[in-house]
This record gives C-alpha cells, structure tokens and sequence, in this order.
C-alpha cells in the first residue's frame, strides 16, 4: 500500500456521501482511467447479489406466515380480531411471533424496492 488515498467522487451527484477506499499501489495506478466504472459495476453487482439474498430470506419469512394462516385459517388481521376474545397461552406466543414475521417481510420487502431503485438508477 502507498500512502496515496483515493477519493471516489463520481460525475453525477444528488445527495452523496463521500466514500474513501485505500487501493493496493497495483490497483491505484489504473483508478484514474477506470476507477469510477469499476466502483460502479462493483457497486451494481453487490446490489444485484443483496436483493437476491433478501428475496430468499422474504420467500422463508413468507412460509412461516403461510403456515401460521393454515393454522388459524385467516390472515394476520383477522387474527388479531379474533384473538382477544378467544385469547390463550398459545394464541399470544403466536400472535407475537406471527406480529414479528409480519413486520420482517414489511421491511425486507421496503429494502427490497430500495435496492431495485439503486440498480436502475
């Protein structure tokens, strides 16, 4: 490593964060002429590689909710009507597990749109 630092600004920029990557002295001495491409492409497949990722774990998230509906055949919100009047032990472990994977798939799904919108930007 040299103590050159690289600073990677790239030509567009709306809200930006500067971001400093310290590049073995091998790799530096291209970074003027493909610095930004490569940053790029790296950035996009990462991305790509993430929302693959998420949407496994949405699909796994997904099958615990389906199978807490077969159980009480209904959706969470009909759930959670029905639950205080027919309220028990079991029901309240499973509204709170049922609750949580409700919100997981809500923001893995939000992370989801986010990231598709960084790929095509």
């Amino acid at each position: 490593m040299s103590d050159q630092t690289v600073i990677f600004k790239p030509a567009w920029r709306f809200f930006m964060t500067t971001i400093q990557l310290e590049l073995p002295d091998s790799v530096a001495r291209f970074y003027p002429k493909i610095g930004e491409k490569i940053f790029l492409q790296a950035l996009n497949e990462s991305v790509r590689r993430l929302i693959e990722e998420e949407r496994v774990e949405l699909k796994h998230t997904m099958a615990r909710i389906r199978r807490y509906e077969r159980k009480y055949k209904c959706n969470f919100d009909a759930f959670t009507k029905r639950m205080s009047s027919k309220g028990n032990y079991e029901t309240h472990e499973d509204y709170g597990e049922w609750s949580y994977l409700e919100e997981k798939a809500k923001l893995i799904g939000d992370d989801i749109a986010n990231y598709e919108r960084l790929v095509a930007a």
